[in-house]
């Protein structure tokens, strides 16, 4: 009876152990968790008020670090409630020779959103010391306008600002008209593959949004975890973010090979520097 008992019972467990161990390695991290209102992951976030200092790795290498906050609240000027996320970072490049770290790239950012989450102002600006260039951009969804401004080396390479009215006072002659209609924004200039002045609308670019929640493990912990997912369908983009319970970002992830780990959990070996060795 054994004989005949004991051989499929060991087949059953070795199919259910597969099975088991390819949902836990395998299977992309969201199928294990439950779909959520992404609403509930941005409520959550945006009532965190605070921020997180985030190690930026490339394929497991520390390239720099992220800062990362989110915060809500009643606009002093306006009395409407909003909803601010701000992102600032820099990318570094190790130097063998001095044994330090240099500054290749610095950025920072504010994207404020009304409380059903529509995009109201963003305002970003990047700055490379190396090339002393500077760039910064604001968008107005509130009203319908944007400012770009490009230096280096204190020279003005490129300004303009969509409000500022042309020759016959309709605004057709602003220098962001006029820039568009030369191509050298849209077309092939400098904005043409991204999109044209749409480009300049972060209101325009189109996002997939998903949400889930369950258990996911960090740096050995094993803990409750939102699961937001964005993806870009005209790129193919994806950008994937973990945040806890209460609303603190825990790692964010990119198809580019770049991702951003809270500092309590990035491993020691993202510290690790590829140095000559010592004769």
């Amino acid at each position: 009876m054994l004989s005949r008992i004991i051989p499929p019972a060991i087949v059953l467990f070795w199919l259910g152990s597969v099975g088991w161990l390819s949902a836990v390695v395998w299977a992309p991290p969201g199928s294990r968790m439950s779909e959520v209102d992404p609403f509930e992951v941005y409520r959550v976030f945006f009532s965190w008020n605070d921020s997180a200092n985030m190690i930026l790795l490339e394929n497991g290498t520390r390239r720099g670090q992220v800062t990362v906050s989110g915060g809500s609240g009643n606009d002093p000027a306006s009395g409407e409630f909003t909803r601010n996320l701000s992102l600032s970072g820099s990318i570094e490049t190790y130097d063998p020779s001095s044994a330090s770290n240099r500054v290749d790239l610095f950025w920072k950012g504010t994207v404020e959103f009304s409380e059903p989450m529509a995009l109201q102002e963003t305002d970003f600006s990047v700055r490379i010391p190396g090339k002393e260039l500077s760039v910064q951009l604001r968008h107005s969804e509130k009203d319908k306008s944007g400012k770009v401004r490009v230096t280096m080396a204190g020279r003005e390479l490129l300004s303009f600002d969509s409000t500022t009215p042309g020759p016959g006072g309709d605004g057709a002659g602003s220098p962001l008209a006029m820039l568009g209609a030369m191509g050298g924004l849209g077309g092939n200039g400098i904005l043409g593959g991204l999109g044209g002045l749409d480009a300049l609308n972060p209101a325009a670019m189109k996002l997939e949004i998903t949400a889930r929640r369950g258990n996911f493990n960090f740096g050995g912990r094993d803990m409750r975890a939102y699961f937001v997912t964005l993806h870009n369908p005209d790129h193919d983009q994806e950008i994937r973010v973990y945040l806890s319970e209460v609303g603190e970002p825990l790692k964010i992830e990119s198809d580019l090979g770049f991702e951003a780990i809270s500092e309590i959990l990035v491993p020691l070996d993202a510290y690790r520097r590829d140095v000559p060795p010592y004769d």
